[in-house]
């Protein structure tokens, strides 16, 4: 059960990725700001799909990046947004940091279920 909800979890933040990402911004851009955002959002789902993906995690990091990629590229066909080859750069290193993250973390859906709160 807790692997169908982390899938499901995981679907909806690239869902919210893509969203996100081809909406009008939030906020007005200072200086490369939203290079962190871009870190962190593709760190969280590198971490999040190599939890359930635990073989050949570089497909996955191929897969992560692409879909960062391909995000930038549609950016270029909406009103309000640039593609931007930064972006697309700081995804790469949320990538990489999620993998890394990842390997010192390896199993933490197996864990959680052993905590006494998913026990019954």
């Amino acid at each position: 059960m807790i692997a169908r909800l982390w899938k499901a979890a995981g679907w909806l933040g690239i869902a919210a990725a893509l969203v996100l990402s081809l909406i009008p911004p939030f906020f007005a851009e200072r200086g490369h700001t939203d290079k962190y955002v871009h870190i962190a959002g593709y760190a969280v789902l590198m971490f999040w799909w190599a939890q359930v993906v635990v073989r050949q995690r570089w497909r996955l990091a191929a897969a992560v990046l692409a879909l960062g990629v391909l995000i930038e590229l549609l950016q270029g066909l909406t009103p309000d947004r640039d593609p931007d080859v930064f972006d697309a750069l700081a995804d790469g290193v949320g990538v990489t940091a999620g993998w890394l993250a990842a390997r010192l973390l390896p199993n933490l859906p197996v864990f959680l279920t052993r905590l006494p709160a998913f026990r019954r």
